[in-house]
C-alpha cells in the first residue's frame, strides 16, 4: 500500500503543478481540483504528506522513458528536422521557461523547457536550461542527464559543462 500512496501522492503532485501554470480553462481547472480531491481521499495522502515524495516527478520518470523510446527510434531512423513554426514555437516556450525560472517557478519552468525540447530536441540550450531548474528543484541527476545531453548535441557547449559541475 506504501508504493500506491506514493504513487497517488506523485499524481496529486502533478495535478497541483497543472493546476498552478494557470494555461487551463476554468472548467478544467474546477476537474483537477475534483480531480485531486478523490484521489486524496480514495488513497489517505494529501499534499503534506512530504515523506511520499518521491526524488523525481512523473514527467521526469515519464520523459527518461519516453525519451529512451525515442533514442532508440531515431537510431533506426533519419534525423528529424523542426518545422520552422515549431522551431518558433519551441522558443516561446523557452522564453515563457525563463520567465517562470525568474519567478522561481522552477516546476512550471521544465515544464516549458520539456516542451521545448519536445518541438526541437536538437537545440542544446534548452537542455541547459532544463538542468538549471532541474538543479533548482534539487533533482541533480536530470541536471545531470540533460547537461550530458547538452554536450552530446553540441560538445562546445561550455555552459553546459559549467552547470553539470
Amino acid at each position: 500500500m506504501a508504493d500506491q500512496k506514493r504513487l497517488a501522492y506523485s499524481i496529486i503532485q502533478f495535478l497541483h503543478t497543472q493546476l498552478q501554470n494557470g494555461s487551463m480553462s476554468p472548467d478544467a481547472q474546477e476537474s483537477l481540483e475534483v480531480a485531486i480531491q478523490c484521489l486524496e481521499t480514495a488513497f489517505g495522502v494529501s499534499m503534506e504528506d512530504q515523506s511520499l515524495a518521491v526524488s523525481q516527478t512523473l514527467p521526469e520518470i515519464f520523459e527518461a522513458v519516453a525519451g529512451k523510446e525515442l533514442e532508440h527510434s531515431r537510431t533506426n531512423s533519419e534525423p528529424v528536422t523542426p518545422s520552422e513554426d515549431d522551431v518558433a514555437e519551441a522558443e516561446r516556450l523557452k522564453t515563457e521557461g525563463n520567465d517562470q525560472m525568474k519567478a522561481e517557478n522552477f516546476e512550471a519552468a521544465v515544464s516549458f523547457y520539456g516542451k521545448a525540447i519536445e518541438l526541437n530536441p536538437a537545440n542544446a540550450v534548452y537542455f541547459c536550461n532544463r538542468a538549471a531548474a532541474y538543479s533548482k528543484l534539487g533533482n541533480y541527476a536530470g541536471a545531470v542527464r540533460d547537461c550530458e545531453r547538452a554536450i552530446g548535441i553540441d560538445p562546445n557547449y561550455s555552459k553546459a559543462y559549467g552547470r553539470m559541475g
